[in-house]
């Protein structure tokens, strides 16, 4: 699918900024979880400063959850944060749903393009033409289907009740408990 979000937006300057400096941030040396926050962060909330205690808070989500590559992709979970902060509520007067079925449409399209969200099975593929480096192509791909979704939903306007219905189908997903997770960088 990514190939396809690249190709069919190819005139999309935008997305191609995304993933481009969502690469650019990862050949600098920055995990899933970091690059693709401070990837995306400029271009969906470029009101909001991106704080140090933001950049801290992602930081653990790498590597499959704290680096413990048996978890879901930090593509996958710094997504969803990230429409946390863009749709969530602060109080009980919020729309208790809103980021909550947005979030369940990006995980939707995630797994749409990857098949998976666990960190172990997403590492095993070879790399594509996005990066040189397989996780670095899973973060330009998260980076553009986060980016394009939330275009999407500022652009297209769906009804409340069109993203309330909006549902995550994972059973065609492998159990994340059945895979035997590779060592992170941090256990080599």
């Amino acid at each position: 699918m990514m190939q396809s979000v690249i190709s069919s937006k190819a005139n999309n300057d935008r997305l191609r900024e995304v993933a481009e400096k969502t690469n650019q941030l990862h050949l600098e040396g920055y995990h899933c979880s970091e690059t693709i926050l401070r990837g995306v962060w400029p271009f969906i909330m470029p009101e909001k400063v991106l704080t140090d205690e933001i950049i801290k808070m992602i930081m653990p989500l790498r590597g499959g959850m704290a680096a413990s590559m048996s978890s879901h992709c930090g593509g996958l979970t710094v997504g969803i944060l990230m429409i946390g902060a863009r749709y969530g509520r602060v109080d009980l007067q919020g729309d208790g749903k809103l980021a909550t079925s947005i979030a369940r449409k990006y995980w939707q399209h995630f797994l749409n393009e990857f098949e998976t969200s666990q960190c172990t099975l997403l590492r095993s593929g070879d790399p594509g033409p996005e990066a040189d480096t397989r996780c670095g192509c899973i973060m330009v791909r998260s980076a553009v289907l986060i980016t394009s979704l939330m275009d999407a939903v500022e652009k297209e306007k769906p009804s409340i009740e069109e993203i309330h219905s909006w549902k995550v189908d994972r059973h065609n997903e492998p159990c994340h408990e059945q895979v035997v997770p590779m060592k992170s960088s941090d256990e080599i």
